[in-house]
């Protein structure tokens, strides 16, 4: 989430609609060309809680869509749509 974080600025400046998915691992360094993300830990500090608030960051600096990848789980998504609805966003997926 951090990476996403340092990038908002650089998405804004497109005047394009932009957001974030991060993931919840500790590092992707190990990832290997054609390899997969069972090499990977997850991030022991990354609760619902902490990416809700990089998430909530991402949508102050103009995020329009925001989500989650791997090891961001349904109990991570339900606790940041609860407080996005709660500051009075609009919550949806992006299905039909």
């Amino acid at each position: 989430p951090e990476a996403i974080t340092r990038a908002m600025p650089l998405l804004a400046a497109t005047g394009l609609r932009f957001g974030g998915y991060a993931n919840g691992f500790t590092s992707v360094e190990a990832l290997a060309p054609g390899g997969t993300v069972d090499t990977l830990g997850a991030r022991a500090d990354m609760t619902p809680e902490t990416y809700a608030g990089f998430a909530r960051q991402w949508i102050a600096q103009g995020a329009t869509i925001v989500g989650g990848c791997c090891e961001i789980g349904p109990a991570h998504i339900a606790y940041l749509a609860k407080r996005l609805e709660d500051a009075g966003h609009e919550v949806g997926g992006l299905g039909g």
